[in-house]
């Protein structure tokens, strides 16, 4: 099925147009929600955190208030540090990042 794009026309257009499947999520996971919760749980301002992962506060903060994103490498350091943390860690390794605690499996 091709869904074709058309330009903004209010919201009748989006009654014709076909649509495809939403996933559905119990949870909506947002990388701003994982950066606060992790940094709360190692009990660290922004600040100290930004200093561990070598960014500034200033790209924390913005992180945390989800208007921008960690970079790959940022993001592989928090996994790194998920990973350290034990069972705390599991559980948010298993909720933000499924395809890393699969990796571990083997």
């Amino acid at each position: 099925m091709t869904v074709q794009i058309l330009p903004k026309a209010g919201n009748k257009w989006r009654d014709t147009c076909p649509t495809l499947p939403m996933m559905e999520l119990e949870k909506p996971l947002k990388i701003s929600d994982l950066i606060r919760e992790l940094r709360q749980q190692l009990n660290l301002s922004q600040e100290e955190f930004a200093a561990k992962l070598g960014v500034s506060l200033r790209t924390v903060n913005r992180w945390e208030n989800g208007s921008t994103v960690p970079s790959q490498m940022a993001l592989k350091l928090i996994e790194e540090m998920l990973q350290k943390m034990g069972k705390p860690g599991k559980r948010l390794l298993n909720e933000y990042f499924p395809k890393a605690e699969q990796r571990q499996d083997f």
